[in-house]
């Protein structure tokens, strides 16, 4: 997996806020390149 440095992942967001994507859109299209994702609630309940 090739990584991203933090200047390209901002000219991706200032690129998706160009686009009209909302800032929630743009850091989970980022998140998606980047490969990660936030916990869901089932994920993060401690038994």
């Amino acid at each position: 997996m090739e990584s991203m440095s933090k200047e390209e992942m901002q000219r991706f967001l200032m690129i998706e806020a160009q686009r009209g994507s909302t800032e929630m859109e743009a850091y989970r299209n980022l998140m998606e390149i980047l490969g990660i994702e936030f916990p869901s609630d089932q994920k993060q309940k401690v038994s």
